[in-house]
């Protein structure tokens, strides 16, 4: 029993963990910030960044309208559940410690790659250039922001890998449904660090950290009434990207953009504008399309 004991608080812990999501509702473009400060950092994407997409809904999704009294009682029925599991585990793990205690740890675990530095990367790319991409993700981090306002988010598909666009369609979605708006506003990027990059199946991955300002809050779009959120704080969050691009893909200095033959129809189409062919309305992919965010990391928020 007082081996039990000692797990109670990591037992609290975890069902803290699972209490904060489903009290607290979170904003801005991929449903990061939210109504209470935070320094760690949760991830939405996921490593998975094949073409393919998602075909289930494992990520979390925040955001939608406001929860009833049966939703509340669920949630915690839920979280009892969860808590009777956790207990139980507990005990089992010890009867099995107790039985095969001196068998020694697998080393059976996958090992992140480290990062290599950036500069390195300009002997595999040498048109390669970090003050370009830093400003690239500093105007799609507006975008980016701007566009989740308009709860349409069709025109950044070629900025986001199809797992991506996916799962951020999915919790945008939700203000679709509700009938509510996150607005996100006074937007102001402060910096954006380059990390380092690595290869990864097939890959180029390259890992930036943003550092940014917004005032963030969600209207019911029935009654204009702020039901989330404030129009008046401004809200300091940190980010960590990662985008991706097909090994051996090279920087192009041209307009930014890359043309392709649609398939469809034969005519040239800028694909760093659109995804869908403007003549016939087919929706367009490329292998080799420069880089796309594969996936972003709430670091941190600071409200003042």
């Amino acid at each position: 029993m007082k081996k039990i004991l000692r797990f109670i608080p990591v037992i609290v812990m975890i069902l803290g963990l699972v209490i904060l999501p489903l009290k607290g509702r979170a904003m801005d473009f991929g449903d990061f910030s939210g109504d209470s400060d935070f320094g760690g950092g949760w991830d939405s994407g996921g490593s998975d960044w094949d073409s393919g997409g998602w075909d289930n809904d494992s990520g979390y999704s925040y955001g939608g309208g406001g929860g009833s009294g049966s939703a509340d009682g669920s949630a915690l029925i839920f979280i009892i559940f969860i808590g009777a599991l956790i207990v139980y585990g507990i005990v089992k793990a010890n009867k099995t410690t107790s039985n095969f205690g001196n068998q020694s740890p697998s080393t059976n675990y996958q090992r992140q790659e480290p990062l290599r530095p950036v500069d390195s990367y300009l002997t595999k790319d040498p048109d390669f250039s970090p003050s370009e991409f830093r400003e690239k993700l500093s105007n799609l981090y507006v975008r980016f922001q701007n566009e989740w306002q308009r709860k349409d988010i069709s025109s950044l598909r070629p900025y986001l890998t199809d797992a991506m666009f996916a799962q951020m369609d999915r919790q945008l979605d939700n203000y679709r449904r509700s009938c509510q708006t996150n607005y996100v506003e006074r937007i102001a990027v402060l910096g954006v660090d380059l990390l380092g990059w690595k290869e990864e199946n097939g890959y180029d991955v390259m890992v930036a950290r943003l550092n940014t300002r917004i005032v963030d809050y969600v209207k019911d779009d029935r009654t204009g009434r702020i039901i989330r959120g404030s129009n008046t704080r401004e809200k300091f969050m940190t980010y960590e990207w990662s985008l991706i691009r097909t090994a051996g893909v090279m920087t192009r200095h041209s307009s930014g953009t890359t043309s392709q033959t649609c398939p469809y129809c034969g005519a040239n189409v800028d694909i760093n504008q659109s995804a869908v062919c403007e003549y016939c309305g087919s929706v367009l992919h490329t292998d080799t399309f420069d880089w796309a965010v594969s996936n972003i990391k709430g670091i941190s928020q600071r409200t003042v």
